[in-house]
């Protein structure tokens, strides 16, 4: 779910289920929570002391909520992006094992971020999963969770075959979900990894790339124009 999302999904009427944290969370207006993963208590442990350890900021997500250790300049990088205002409830440690983080966010600047990534990717390996969303934010997720896992979990409940959908993306996290579709397109402001696994791109973000896209290979092919 994008920062539009609020915006856009109450004029489609649609009641279908809503995926949520990079496919950890699957919510259902009728049924409520359908499918849900949550970071390991060593995980979290370790991400909190290697953030303290080089100065970083760490947001968790839980559910609806963000927690950090204290509110700065990058944990409210995430309000610009319409998420919940991160909260400051002091050091992490005590809530580990009493709040349900799903994921969590390393933010520092981008060069900054960049350079310690080995170093995660080193003490999580086969732990746990990481990926980019945004510049400057390396998030951690349970291992193998990615938005192409969720939307799998949740096509194959609703006996919907990935070959027939389309998917939209523009950064590192969503790769596995483009993989996945039947057409994976990027937006015209993707980085490297996206346009190497993408079957067309689309224009950008900022140059209605979502709707040209659903014009060009969803209305168009069925003489639909608006």
């Amino acid at each position: 779910m994008g920062p539009w999302c609020a915006d856009v999904l109450p004029h489609l009427g649609s009641r279908l289920p809503q995926i949520y944290l990079q496919g950890l969370l699957i919510n259902c207006h009728d049924e409520g929570i359908l499918y849900s993963r949550q970071l390991e208590e060593d995980i979290i442990l370790e991400a909190i002391a290697f953030a303290e350890q080089h100065g970083l900021t760490l947001t968790a997500y839980c559910g609806d909520r963000i927690m950090c250790k204290e509110r700065d300049e990058q944990s409210d990088r995430l309000i610009w992006y319409k998420e919940p205002t991160p909260e400051g409830i002091g050091p992490l440690q005590p809530h580990v094992g009493r709040l349900p983080i799903y994921k969590l966010i390393f933010m520092q600047e981008a060069n900054r971020i960049i350079e310690l990534r080995p170093q995660v990717e080193a003490m999580f390996a086969g732990r746990a999963s990481l990926t980019t969303a945004i510049s400057g934010m390396l998030e951690v997720l349970p291992l193998g969770a990615s938005k192409g896992t969720g939307v799998a979990w949740l096509l194959d409940r609703l006996g919907v075959d990935p070959a027939a959908c389309l998917a939209l993306g523009d950064g590192e996290n969503d790769v596995e979900m483009l993989q996945l579709a039947g057409l994976g397109v990027a937006m015209g402001n993707a980085g490297p990894p996206v346009l190497a696994v993408a079957d067309a791109v689309t224009a950008s973000n900022d140059e209605d790339g979502v709707a040209r896209a659903i014009e060009r290979f969803v209305l168009a092919p069925r003489g639909i124009t608006l």
